[in-house]
């Protein structure tokens, strides 16, 4: 009954508003000028007439005070306008010159003298009109010049995006760890452009096409250069009530205009590799500076159609980029190659082994691989890889990139009172990447030896946006805006194929440690294609009342998405792709590898650490198979379609928002702002209804997360198996509607007071002055938007019409039986060529996959999921400063709720107790692991109760007491590197009374909500509006952001187990907590008209000069010494985060550059130069750093160890130098020189720090981030 009236209300809004779309006084395109007019006694003045002229077009628009002396424009667009107060028996005030910009609001107080209205007092508008007295919005807006002087290097007025406080810094790293505001996940921004809403779909930053694109982080779907846009806004927290759209930033951006005057502009920015620096590892391995010719050019024009009433304005802008750039592959080193594996012992000795003398067959390399091998060129780069087995392969490759890009506005003033604006922007790019390299010739013509790009990324966006203004009455203002955004995309990649004779699928071998001569894993050989269509209608409505300004309105969206693809993520293509390593089903006993070392064993042994490597490149180049797949994809039927047909989805989804904002001037000192949002989105529908849902085969109940995780956690705890046999039913077949509920509980309260006092005299006058402070407070719930990537494509890789048909295990007589070694294990090369794989037919509805693991990766949505919120609360101050400057202080924080998290529904129930002794699961795990990590014999660790009495009376253990040797023994590296799924699989496969958790799916991923983040901060800014040629802004903020593992939406790393969010709290992969931003412009004094004139020749060369920077410095990222990802049992395929292993005591270990560090120990000895490696590290002394931590403890960890370490700081300088030289009244011509980066200072990526991995421990081998660059420009601007 509640969803039939709340969906009734809307129907009736939508009729009623005309489907309406946020908006205020200030919308995401417009801002609001308001004030009081008062006589000199201070009495208000009602009936006083007001004029506000818009100078770039001559547009009048006419106010009357009302009995509070107030009166309040509306929807003004972004320029410089005249305001004028006039009443009979008073002078005339007027401000001739007040730039307005985009989502803002100005207070403009007017005193009228007595005296003639003929008599015309000029009024200055200094910083203090700018002062926000409407809401508790903090945000800095950027525009006009300073956003074409300001040095970038792709020219996007985007690229500026971070300079704000409470924003994170983007520069060299991915969309988790830079780009979020506010505490809020980087993909909850929202881009408005012109009023519309153009934030990609797909991701929400971008991020799926960002090699194709000027990606400089989270941005539009489509380019918006500097040269097309007036100016942008962010706001960075709590926004009144008509921005509704996401849970993060809101970016105003509005596209330049036509004017009464002609105006516009052609220009060219060119870079090359002669002007540039070159890369450190570059110089380091002797490599020349990749080519680079990068041209941008075009030009834009604005002007009127007919005078006052109609203007246009357009703008093209062009780019090819026929650069090279670094790229890195993994190849086996000279020894690897001819059969030998080389480790160090516990002595830092190296030792040889030819893998022969571990075959217990006896025939050493498979000829296929060797074959293979012999194809990969030599590594030239010792720093990455362990440098025995495995060393680095650095080249420059092609990757072209062109683009073209136009906009064209068009502004029409009916009269008055009404107006409108529409634009319409183009563009198309591609780019040929480096994601899938060929470096071995594997395809028809490429050279051996050289980096073939084999991928492109082609990207046509489209986007239209319209708005029609009238002011219906002088109280009241409605706002129509229509939006629509178009994204195609597509990822061109070669298909995996054998790429040498004698295999049948293409191999991928110790993918981690090698790569495979061409990419063939899912992630970098997957071909896809998006398109999405997002239809806009919204409506605005203002109404000024007394004091009182009401804001109502909504927008609906409509987005139609056709996605098609050949992947499942991971591990799964349309293409046959085995896989040779020992990661899933082969094992590796201790007597097919040396000694472990450990006791008074030290020479000749194996490290713990290394155990996992050498199983994988062991069983790699013997050409064990540990597992085959192939993806199919079934119709509508669950009919199989042939081998190679792709996936695809083709939904629809819609997203309703309405909202009502009450800003009540309660005194002239003292501003409220209350307002309320309500939004809906709707789970995506398949047109072809390709969508299931998990249920339980016996009783058909739908299993949600929670229910699944309760029940199975009851069961442990009491020594129970809660392990119902799953099945997937089509969408179609049950009698829902949707895969996942549509929250309809989305409501959201908005509440803002702002105070301007008015301090006249004594110590407060002093401190506050008369209404030059401000102090604001606020709060808001806010509501995440969901992303394509989450409700889009995880619901089409579900089991059922998305199929991998997988051999796990195979062995040589032709069965799967879940797990091998490597004497059964099929050898490709040796055993034949092809691994057999399940017959494939048509599917009964449900669907019930095989034991063991018919398939291996489901993918699916809570249908219990709802959408993630966030509770936002600021307390800021403004105070205007001499120099037409604000400084503003203040606090923001964000207690994020219910957001998205991703588990793994087979998680690892490690306090399952075992009934007859109370042993838990994790108390034998971690006696036995403890044991073997110190040296201790398999057969020697002491019987665990847990496990003698699962396992008793198995094939594994059919003499009591017998079964933890034999366990140990069989799955020493799960229990030395903590690798839980693998060995609880493991004794699933064993255990006599049956599996305890589900063996049909090897990895049930599932998107829920539940996830919770907590973000404190504290900021101070100060910003300089343009006087005597300088304008500049700077800003520090101290934070602390903490989260459980929190990924946007379009990631699928898994918690560390599913059962406990908690076990990943701790600093967020973004959580910086210091930041720090500078930016100005300064016209240099010299000139006509400037302090040190000249005139004539004299001007042509002294006079013009500008300089402009960027100054960006942040502390460091956290860190964490990892250890292997399934360390509290979240996934089996290495989705969960990679666990930090635990302190043992305070790591205070610096954060810094050292030098000349060679390693000790085996620890960080890849940095050695005398091997050949750079000398730097993060720690003076690795081993001591290494030493300092151990494994998770299961049994007694509560978290574990994220976060311990903080990664390299940051600093950098980006400057512009540019002469602006006068050719006549209206045209002047500019050169300037960007140099980004200009001190060409070297930074350094993070190190690898892994228990894992000890011969990397700390060790730096990239430079981070770009060498300076510089960056030529000629503008002719008129």
């Amino acid at each position: 009954m509640v969803r039939c009236c709340i969906s009734l209300l809307l129907s009736i809004g939508i009729i009623t508003f005309g489907l309406p779309s946020r908006g205020l006084g200030q919308t995401a395109a417009t801002a609001t000028i308001t004030g009081i007019v008062t006589d000199p006694t201070g009495a208000v003045l009602a009936g006083a007439s007001i004029e506000l002229v818009d100078l770039a077009t001559n547009q009048v628009r006419t106010q009357t005070t009302n009995e509070s002396g107030r009166y309040i424009f509306t929807a003004v667009l972004p320029g410089v306008y005249k305001i004028t107060a006039s009443m009979s028996g008073f002078r005339q005030a007027v401000v001739p010159s007040l730039k307005v910009d985009v989502a803002k609001s100005y207070q403009v107080n007017l005193t009228l003298e007595v005296g003639q209205i003929a008599e015309v007092v000029e009024v200055t508008a200094g910083a203090g009109v700018e002062l926000q007295t409407l809401d508790a919005t903090v945000g800095t807006t950027i525009g006009g010049e300073q956003l074409l002087r300001l040095p970038t290097i792709n020219r996007s007025s985007i690229a500026l995006f971070t300079l704000q406080p409470v924003v994170q810094p983007h520069r060299g790293v991915g969309v988790n760890f830079g780009g979020q505001v506010a505490g809020a996940r980087s993909d909850q921004s929202t881009f408005n452009l012109d009023g519309a809403d153009a934030t990609d779909l797909v991701a929400g930053t971008s991020s799926y096409t960002a090699g194709a694109i000027d990606w400089v982080g989270p941005t539009p779907m489509i380019p918006v250069p500097a040269e097309s846009i007036e100016e942008f806004r962010v706001g960075t927290t709590n926004p009144n009530a008509t921005f509704g759209r996401s849970s993060g930033g809101q970016v105003s951006l509005v596209t330049k205009r036509g004017t009464n005057e002609l105006h516009g502009s052609a220009y060219w920015y060119h870079q090359n590799d002669q002007l540039n620096a070159n890369r450190w590892e570059f110089n380091r391995v002797g490599i020349k500076e990749p080519e680079l010719k990068d041209n941008r050019f075009g030009f834009s024009a604005g002007g009127p159609i007919v005078r006052d009433r109609m203007f246009i304005f357009g703008h093209y802008e062009g780019r090819r980029l026929p650069q090279s750039v670094s790229v890195l592959r993994m190849v086996p080193t000279a020894t690897l190659k001819q059969g030998i594996l080389r480790f160090r012992d516990a002595t830092g000795n190296i030792v040889s082994y030819n893998l022969r003398d571990f075959d217990p067959r006896g025939i050493g390399m498979s000829p296929v691989v060797r074959e293979l091998w012999n194809r990969l060129p030599e590594g030239n780069d010792p720093t990455v890889g362990d440098g025995l087995n495995t060393i680095g392969f650095r080249a420059a490759a092609r990757a072209p990139l062109t683009m073209d890009f136009a906009v064209v506005r068009l502004d029409y003033h009916f009269d008055p009172n009404w107006r409108f604006y529409g634009t319409y922007r183009y563009s198309s790019q591609e780019a040929l990447d480096v994601t899938q390299l060929d470096i071995a010739g594997i395809v028809t013509g490429n050279p051996r030896g050289q980096a073939i790009p084999t991928a492109s990324t082609p990207v046509e966006p489209r986007f239209v946006s319209a708005r029609l203004t009238g002011q219906i009455t002088p109280t009241l203002v409605n706002e129509f805006i229509f939006g629509f955004a178009r994204n195609w995309w597509a990822y061109k990649r070669v298909a995996p194929f054998p790429q040498v004779p004698g295999t049948s699928g293409a191999l991928m071998i110790a993918l981690g440690d090698l790569d495979q001569g061409i990419d063939v894993d899912t992630q970098r050989a997957r071909s896809r294609v998006w398109k999405d269509h997002v239809w806009q209608f919204g409506d605005n409505v203002t109404w000024t009342k007394g004091a009182h300004t009401l804001q109502f309105g909504g927008m609906w969206r409509r987005m139609p998405v056709f996605h098609q693809r050949d992947d499942k993520v991971i591990g799964s293509l349309t293409s046959l792709v085995y896989e040779l390593n020992a990661r899933t089903a082969v094992t590796v006993p201790a007597t097919n590898r040396p000694p472990t070392c450990g006791g008074a064993i030290t020479t000749n042994c194996l490290r713990s650490a290394d155990i996992g490597r050498w199983n994988d490149l062991l069983a790699g180049a013997l050409g064990v198979v540990d597992k085959a797949g192939v993806l199919i994809a079934r119709d509508g039927n669950l009919n199989p379609l042939p081998i190679g047909t792709p996936l695809f989805i083709d939904s629809t989804f819609h997203a309703v928002e309405f909202y009502a904002n009450d800003t009540w001037r309660v005194t002239p000192s003292l501003t409220l702002s209350v307002g309320l949002t309500y939004n809906v989105q709707t789970p995506p529908r398949d047109k072809n209804d390709k969508q299931t849902l998990i249920i339980d085969r016996d009783t058909g109940e739908v299993l949600s997360a929670d229910l699944y995780f309760g029940r199975r956690r009851a069961a442990a705890l009491q020594g129970q198996v809660y392990n119902p046999t799953l099945a997937y039913l089509p969408i179609a077949k049950s009698n829902r509607k949707y895969i996942y509920d549509i929250d309809w509980n989305n409501v959201g309260p908005r509440v803002a007071a702002a105070w301007n006092p008015s301090f006249t005299d004594g110590l407060l006058g002093k401190l506050f002055g008369d209404r030059k402070t401000v102090w604001r407070g606020g709060y808001s719930l806010t509501f995440d938007r969901v992303n394509g990537v989450g409700v889009i494509m995880i619901p089409i890789l579900g089991v059922g019409f998305a199929q991998t048909i997988t051999c796990i295990g195979p062995r040589r007589d032709g069965t799967c039986p879940g797990s091998n070694d490597l004497t059964n294990a099929f050898r490709v090369g040796v055993d034949g060529a092809t691994v057999p794989l399940p017959a494939v037919g048509p599917a009964a509805s449900p669907v019930v996959p095989k034991t063991p693991f018919e398939e291996t990766l489901s993918f699916s949505i809570d249908p219990k999921y709802t959408i993630g919120k966030s509770h936002s609360l600021d307390l800021t101050m403004q105070r205007e400063l001499p120099g037409n400057m604000i400084l503003e202080i203040g606090y923001v924080g964000r207690l994020g709720r219910n957001l998205p998290q991703s588990v793994q529904l087979s998680s690892v129930p490690y306090f399952m107790k075992d009934p007859a002794s109370g042993q838990t699961f994790a108390q034998a795990f971690d006696a036995v692991a403890q044991q073997l990590r110190s040296g201790t014999a398999p057969s020697a660790v002491t019987p665990q109760p847990w496990f003698e009495n699962q396992l008793r009376g198995s094939a594994l253990c059919p003499t009591a007491g017998t079964c933890t040797a034999a366990l140990a023994a069989a799955r020493a590296t799960a229990f030395q590197q903590g690798q839980l799924n693998a060995l609880f699989n493991f004794i699933n496969l064993q255990r006599p009374a049956g599996p305890i958790t589900n063996m049909q799916v090897l990895d049930l991923w599932v998107r829920i909500s539940g996830g919770r983040s907590n973000y404190h901060a504290g900021f101070i800014s100060v910003t300089k509006r343009l006087s005597h040629g300088l304008t500049f802004a700077a800003n520090y903020t101290l934070s602390h952001a903490l989260d459980q593992y929190g990924l946007n939406q379009e990631y699928i790393g898994v918690n560390s187990n599913g059962f406990d969010l908690d076990l990943d709290y701790g600093s967020a992969l973004f959580d910086r907590r210091h930041t720090f931003n500078a930016f100005w412009t300064y016209e240099l004094p010299f000139g006509r008209g400037r302090r040190w004139g000249a005139a004539g020749a004299a001007d042509k060369f002294i006079g013009g000069w500008y300089l402009s920077g960027i100054f960006t410095a942040n502390s460091g990222l956290p860190l964490s010494v990892g250890q292997h990802a399934q360390a509290f049992g979240g996934d089996p395929l290495n989705f969960a985060i990679t666990a930090g292993a635990i302190p043992v005591r305070k790591p205070n270990f610096g954060n810094s550059v050292h030098r000349g560090v060679t390693g000790s120990g085996g620890v960080g000895i890849t940095g050695d130069p005398a091997r050949g490696g750079s000398g730097l590290n993060l720690f003076a002394n690795p081993e001591e750093v290494f030493r300092s931590f151990r494994h998770v403890l299961i049994s007694q960890d509560g978290r574990h160890g994220r976060d311990a370490l903080r990664g390299l700081p940051r600093w950098n300088v980006d400057l512009s130098i540019g002469k602006k030289t006068a050719i006549t009244e209206s045209a002047r011509i500019v050169f300037s020189f960007d140099l980004i980066n200009a001190f060409n200072h070297v930074e350094f990526n993070d190190p690898s720090l892994s228990l894992l991995n000890p011969a990397a421990f700390g060790v730096l081998t990239s430079q981070f981030g770009g060498p300076r660059a510089i960056q030529f420009g000629f503008r002719f601007e008129f």
